[in-house]
């Protein structure tokens, strides 16, 4: 499936990280990344292997020495420790993706042993405190997996998959009023839909 939800720590809306994953599961999601910016206390600790639990082929944003104690998949930017020092922590197997901002650091990433790029933002984004400039949606090339992120909403996710990118990666356009776990889990749905229609049509296939 296309989608590829981020679940970021600051912004669950009251809710528990393990009853959003929970949630994001039962919406029938796959890829899923836990970005988490504030300290790993013990309390947040014990709230992955929760999430662990649930799936145990998470993704997690940054942290290289908790994803390899919790046996998850790591999700890279471009200040973090480089994709090559992380693989040897993750281990071989273990899925990792890099963030990029333009064609440039796709093209510099070409041959990094990861498994997915992503690139964006594609559009403005409220996600981050102080996102880099928006490259539009493309066309991007890269012989890695491409996922977009930044901005991307159900109105405008379709010319991102007509131009190159296999994912959608969706932060806040997931959350919408009442921001309850039922009408999350319903955007989750309503994503699936819009980009298996697409997949369907052969604008996007996922590897």
């Amino acid at each position: 499936m296309p989608l590829y939800p981020i679940l970021d720590s600051a912004h669950l809306h009251g809710h528990a990280l393990p009853d959003v994953l929970s949630s994001a599961l039962d919406g029938g999601a796959t890829w899923i990344q836990i970005r988490h910016k504030a300290p790993f206390d013990r309390a947040f600790v014990s709230t992955l292997e929760q999430c662990a639990r649930l799936k145990p082929d998470l993704i997690l944003n940054d942290r290289a020495d908790y994803a390899a104690l919790l046996g998850f998949g790591l999700h890279l930017g471009q200040s973090d420790l480089p994709p090559t020092e992380a693989r040897r922590i993750i281990g071989p197997h273990a899925l990792l993706g890099f963030s990029t901002h333009s064609q440039a650091q796709l093209d510099a990433a070409a041959h990094l042993p990861v498994d997915y790029l992503a690139i964006g933002p594609i559009y403005p984004t409220t996600s981050k405190a102080n996102p880099d400039p928006t490259v539009g949606p493309g066309p991007f090339h890269s012989p890695h997996p491409l996922v977009a992120i930044g901005g991307i909403t159900l109105a405008n996710a379709v010319p991102v998959l007509t131009n190159g990118a296999r994912f959608v990666a969706v932060i806040s356009a997931l959350w919408q009023p009442p921001y309850t776990l039922k009408s999350f889990r319903e955007n989750i749905e309503r994503w699936r839909t819009l980009l298996n229609s697409q997949k369907a049509s052969g604008s996007s296939t996922p590897p």
